[in-house]
């Protein structure tokens, strides 16, 4: 079985005026939710992973103040099909697994294989792929489906995720 994670899909990531955003989030949003259609169709769980911050969270120090749990910024942007039977996992840092119930979600839903997608493939991405590999997941990433903020760092971390994690890029 395998779980799509739409993970950082954020309007404080994905919008012009929010607070960090991602260049060429906004073209993610079609391929996004062509995947999201795919796994509905077949049956299998969509998650929504979502930085959701305390208002004097440590990150902030490195990043800034982004996503704050309760404010706009921290909501699933409107143009994805984001359904009420979907899972949302709200996390604190940059792996999805970390402190939260995600790795339970999945197991009890026979989960074996997860299928990345979001933003940002050098932070987010990467890390939430390097614990799904560590926890035995196999690991899926859509080249088409998540960015960054330059070509380089984007083809890095896909390489590192690939040689290293032994993540399949599509």
């Amino acid at each position: 079985m395998r779980a799509l994670l739409v993970i950082d899909m954020l309007k404080d990531f994905v919008y012009e005026d929010g607070a960090l955003p991602v260049p060429g989030a906004r073209k993610l949003i079609e391929p996004i939710n062509a995947k999201i259609a795919e796994f509905r169709a077949r049956g299998e769980p969509v998650f929504f992973i979502c930085d959701s911050h305390d208002e004097d969270d440590e990150e902030f120090r490195v990043w800034g103040r982004h996503a704050v749990e309760g404010t706009p910024g921290a909501e699933v942007i409107d143009e994805l099909d984001k359904r009420s039977d979907d899972v949302v996992i709200k996390k604190k840092r940059f792996s999805a697994f970390f402190g939260t119930p995600l790795e339970e979600e999945l197991r009890k839903r026979g989960v074996t294989e997860v299928v990345l997608v979001g933003v940002l493939t050098n932070i987010c991405v990467l890390h939430t792929a390097a614990d799904a590999a560590m926890r035995g997941f196999r690991v899926v990433v859509c080249r088409e489906c998540v960015a960054t903020v330059d070509e380089a760092t984007q083809e890095w971390a896909l390489k590192h995720m690939r040689e290293v994690l032994g993540a399949e890029i599509v």
